[in-house]
């Protein structure tokens, strides 16, 4: 199917992109975005069944997250940390935010994003939750990139009024099971969108970068405290 193909060649480092595709097939493949997610979860949830040690577990699946996405989304996050953060005119974060290199607030985000994620990973064990988890956080930002104005038009203008609704459908069983999980996976990319609206102006592809990988390690935060809370008879 070639929203399908479109919606991997969007969101993974998978080199299937249909030769011709057209704007009502970008605008199709946001339906399958979850279902994207939902294959990045799976090599997740199979490593919880090996027994390794909590800290090589976390590093290996911290890899194969980050990996099968060819580091898009932690892209995403470097940049607009720089463009964000800080005390600076709008237009000078409108250029930072174009800029390829790499300035102290990237560099520090993203250490402490890696950090934590890294730790979560180690944590979390429940192979459900690894399977659907990446689903969720590629339908959570859906919403934010339909209400918020765009900065240009981009990749993000091309699925911007895509089928998101049939996302959220394909998305629906974490929030089922996970409920708090999921709230707090649809609140960090909230708030992101709102700082990106508030000193850029809108949102880009490394803003929605950026809540897609914030909204990661929200979830698993979330569940790794609720897997500590819980306790080893939990």
């Amino acid at each position: 199917m070639k929203a399908f193909r479109l919606a991997l060649a969007l969101l993974t480092v998978f080199p299937v992109a249909p030769l011709e595709a057209g704007e009502e097939d970008f605008k199709r493949s946001v339906a399958f975005f979850p279902l994207v997610g939902y294959l990045l979860g799976l090599p997740l949830a199979l490593l919880a069944f090996w027994p390794l040690p909590e800290g090589l577990w976390g590093a290996l699946g911290l890899a194969l997250l980050l990996g099968l996405t060819g580091f898009l989304h932690l892209d995403g996050l470097l940049d607009a940390a720089d463009a964000l953060l800080g005390a600076r005119p709008r237009e000078a974060r409108l250029r930072i935010l174009k800029d390829p290199h790499l300035g102290a607030f990237a560099f520090g985000v993203g250490g402490v994003y890696l950090l934590l994620l890294w730790q979560a990973l180690a944590l979390v064990r429940d192979p459900l939750f690894l399977l659907l988890f990446p689903g969720w956080a590629r339908f959570a930002f859906l919403p934010f990139l339909e209400r918020y104005p765009l900065l240009h038009p981009g990749m993000a203008g091309a699925v911007r009024g895509g089928a998101w609704p049939w996302a959220l459908l394909f998305a629906l069983p974490f929030p089922l099971l996970y409920p708090l999980p999921a709230l707090l996976g649809l609140l960090v990319p909230w708030g992101v969108a709102r700082l990106a609206v508030g000193r850029l102006g809108g949102v880009n592809g490394d803003v929605l970068g950026a809540m897609i990988a914030l909204g990661e390690a929200a979830l698993l935060l979330a569940q790794a405290s609720s897997s500590a809370k819980a306790g080893p008879f939990g």
